[in-house]
């Protein structure tokens, strides 16, 4: 059954935002969920239609009323922002809410590599959450990103000035995803439960080195950028474990989207590097 109304958690982050606005764009009800109403995303998703629900999904009693409200629910976690043992909490909250409402259709936002036993922590915390989805045996879709594009942004001063220093080895390409393809995605999911549900799915719309990256910001910016390869002991350091981990198994084993078959079996736009960059960095 397709969802007339879904419950987007985390609305007014990036992931959320991007659901929140693809299910818009196809005139489905969306129960923007935030904890912040005043924030100007929430304001902008109201503009266009949302219907603005303030919660805490670490606070199971506050929350069970808007999920009765909706036919699906759409989830994402937060590592950065509440560590492991609260990510965990809070998205079982939610997948255990929906199931004792009886939601027609879960979409829980994992992580690229989450079922492959990486060791990393915010890809650990996320496949938790998937087990305990599949044993409350949820109507459930699982879409795992690779690393957003979106994440280049923290790296913009040091592009701008002429360099992207990331911790990939030469020749290790990188799967990197446009978080709007992901939000057309999840909004397809919602629309066709019967090819979506059960399943899981690794996105990506990109693979690339970070030299074949350098060239696209020098494209996109008009000005000379180089690759700088740092040793995952500097990305420790200015970054911390957590990313070194993350970048040491990023040169170990990597993301396995499959990125062709993606472009070819759904319907979805996926954007290249240079696409991204053209439509976010140009002219900046």
């Amino acid at each position: 059954m397709t969802a007339d109304t879904v419950l987007v958690v985390g609305s007014t982050g990036t992931q959320g935002g991007a659901v929140a606005r693809n299910l818009l764009e196809r005139d489905v009800e969306v129960l923007a969920l935030t904890r912040d109403t005043d924030k100007p995303e929430a304001h902008q998703l109201a503009e266009r239609g949302a219907e603005i629900v303030e919660g805490d999904i670490s606070e199971k009693n506050a929350i069970e009323p808007l999920i009765e409200n909706a036919d699906g629910v759409f989830c994402v976690t937060n590592f950065w922002e509440h560590g492991y043992e609260d990510e965990v909490e809070q998205g079982t909250n939610v997948a255990e809410l929906a199931a004792e409402v009886g939601v027609d259709h879960f979409v829980f936002s994992s992580v690229g590599g989450a079922e492959r036993d990486t060791g990393i922590s915010h890809f650990d915390s996320k496949w938790e959450i998937e087990e305990r989805i599949r044993d409350l045996e949820l109507p459930a879709t699982v879409v795992r990103p690779v690393f957003f594009m979106q994440n280049l942004e923290g790296f913009r001063e040091s592009i701008e000035e002429g360099t992207l220093a990331m911790g990939l080895e030469p020749r290790e390409p990188l799967q990197m995803l446009d978080i709007d393809n992901m939000g057309a995605f999840v909004a397809n999911a919602f629309q066709d439960p019967d090819r979506y549900l059960d399943e899981a799915y690794e996105l990506a719309s990109d693979e690339l080195t970070l030299r074949s990256m350098a060239v696209r910001f020098a494209d996109a910016l008009g000005t000379e950028v180089r690759a700088q390869n740092l040793s995952i002991d500097d990305v420790e350091e200015h970054q911390g474990e957590e990313y070194a981990d993350m970048f040491a198994w990023f040169n170990d084993y990597g993301y396995e989207s499959p990125i062709a078959d993606l472009q070819a079996d759904h319907h979805v736009v996926f954007s290249r590097l240079e696409e991204y960059l053209a439509r976010e960095w140009s002219g900046t």
